[in-house]
């Protein structure tokens, strides 16, 4: 039987070796090694439209119309131009996807002139404008200046779905939901799901360092899940640092992460950045941090903490597992007074929860004083228990009203939390952790 951990870091298995990527410390592949593949996707419905090349895919994307499927043949893409998506039209376009024809990642790879490269075009790859429902699925998208992903919600991005990526070596934001415009206009109801999101080596050094995974502005119900996020981080002294792998702000709301694995970035996810006027607006509100696996082994300076909810009222933090190694002060940060009605509980970390700037949370169940002994295998992220430790198994408070067990009903490995009896703190329930492959 596979792991659940094993099937959420599978984005990255065949990776490992290829000429795609840049080869992956042993402690990491040791682990991604063992990973398989999604489920593959059912075949698309709708006209579909064949590519194999570069021009091919440019044309296909300027002439595309809703209900059609690009598919891409395995291959590089080197493109000229930005894929723009929905930019003049009146009505959205609706049922539009590109799929990888193999559903292998690593097989079809559309690459920008690279992350440093101020000059070069194109400096994005897909820019998703009037749209509403689209899939980017079994791809990989990289070396780029900007974005290999934009999502402009002032001219109405909806629910686009990002699969099975493999997003590398972006010169800003891997994936960019911007706003603009009178009112609350910002992507909505995306999905960035079984994605591999990482710097090969080191964040951009041409834009200062300025760089995020997945960062949305005015967002509202957008998801990551089941995601792999990996060395979101720049070399000190640049203007930008600790730039988080999941941004989510600027009056964004009700967002969710959850069963992601963040190794090695500065920050892993943010709810909200600036502070505002007392009882003025939030920066993002409501939405839930739950069962994600974060670890760190490089020294970060101020880096604050892997999970932050600065101005963000009503967030909940549930269920995560923290490693920090003593890379940064806090495993968890709520801040600003507009920050109330924050729920933190049953997390499971080597670092202190703390409150600055005069924020309010209830905070119960959680356990601060892990150590790497406890897990299987820190240093390639495994942070499921070793073995049973009193202090973590069945000891989990019962999440309070207004809070039922439905707000996390299920753990890293996506097995329902026991309700017999306490279920355990940390993203990963002991008794749901299956074997590994012999």
């Amino acid at each position: 039987m596979i792991s659940r951990f094993t099937h959420i870091l599978s984005i990255a298995v065949l990776i490992a070796g290829s000429p795609l990527h840049a080869e992956m410390p042993p402690e990491v592949a040791k682990v991604l090694l063992e990973q398989k593949a999604p489920a593959p996707l059912p075949k698309p419905d709708g006209e579909v439209v064949q590519v194999k090349t570069a021009t091919e895919l440019e044309q296909a994307v300027r002439s595309m119309k809703s209900g059609q499927t690009i598919v891409l043949a395995a291959g590089e893409y080197r493109i000229t131009h930005d894929l723009v998506l929905g930019a003049k039209t009146s009505e959205p376009l609706r049922n539009i996807a590109f799929r990888g024809e193999t559903g292998k990642r690593e097989d079809v790879v559309i690459r920008g002139p690279g992350q440093e490269n101020t000059e070069g075009n194109p400096q994005s790859c897909f820019q998703f404008n009037n749209v509403d429902g689209t899939l980017v699925a079994d791809m990989s998208i990289g070396d780029f200046f900007h974005h290999p992903i934009m999502l402009h919600g002032r001219f109405g991005c909806r629910a686009v779905r990002m699969r099975n990526l493999r997003l590398f070596d972006a010169g800003q934001q891997f994936v960019k939901g911007t706003s603009g415009g009178l009112g609350r206009i910002g992507a909505k109801d995306c999905i960035v799901e079984h994605c591999l999101i990482e710097y090969t080596d080191i964040g951009p050094i041409a834009n200062k360092g300025y760089t995020q995974g997945v960062d949305i502005h005015r967002g509202d119900r957008n998801i990551v899940r089941d995601c792999v996020f990996r060395n979101m981080h720049v070399k000190p002294g640049l203007r930008f640092q600790h730039g988080p792998a999941v941004l989510m702000w600027n009056d964004s709301r009700d967002s969710i992460v959850e069963r992601c694995v963040f190794l090695d970035c500065d920050r892993g996810v943010q709810f909200g950045v600036n502070e505002k006027p007392k009882d003025g607006p939030s920066d993002h509100s409501g939405g839930v941090i739950r069962n994600n696996f974060f670890y760190s082994s490089r020294r970060i300076t101020n880096a604050d903490a892997p999970i932050l909810a600065w101005n963000s009222p009503g967030t909940k933090i549930l269920h995560n597992t923290i490693l920090t190694n003593g890379t940064c002060p806090n495993a968890i940060e709520y801040r600003f007074a507009n920050t109330k009605g924050v729920i933190i509980a049953n997390n499971l970390t080597d670092a202190n929860i703390l409150s600055r700037n005069d924020a309010e949370a209830e905070v119960y169940g959680n356990f601060t004083q892990a150590t790497p002994a406890m897990f299987t295998d820190p240093a390639g992220c495994d942070l499921h228990l070793k073995s049973p430790v009193t202090s973590i198994v069945s000891a989990a408070e019962k999440l309070r009203p207004p809070l039922t067990t439905a707000d996390c009903a299920d753990d890293f490995n996506s097995h329902p939390r026991r309700t017999d009896a306490p279920s355990d703190i940390g993203a990963a329930e002991h008794r749901s952790t299956p074997a590994v492959k012999e």
